[in-house]
């Protein structure tokens, strides 16, 4: 997998996210492409390989380093998880 520079994405690189709230650091976890994977909890990991799973081959699943800035108390929405999936595309850089 490649960042969106040409540069290689390997596990655990620690990256960049940008969102409309700042940038937000994250590890990469699992890559889509060889769904190579660290340190992922196994119900997880069970349901990346169903059929069910969003993860393509350009994507990675990513874990956040802080605190989650997605994460929210609104009933109204579902809760938010401690993984993400993103294509590693300009919204994303290399932080380390």
């Amino acid at each position: 997998m490649q960042y969106h520079d040409g540069s290689p994405a390997k596990l655990g690189d620690i990256i960049w996210i940008s969102l409309p709230s700042g940038q937000a650091s994250a590890r990469i976890v699992m890559l889509g492409d060889t769904r190579e994977y660290l340190d992922l909890e196994e119900p997880f990991l069970k349901w990346v390989e169903s059929e069910q799973s969003p993860l393509e081959p350009s994507y990675v699943v990513v874990e956040w380093v802080n605190d989650n800035p997605l994460a929210h108390n609104d009933p109204r929405y579902a809760p938010v998880g401690e993984y993400l999936f993103t294509p590693l595309d300009e919204c994303v850089a290399h932080a380390s």
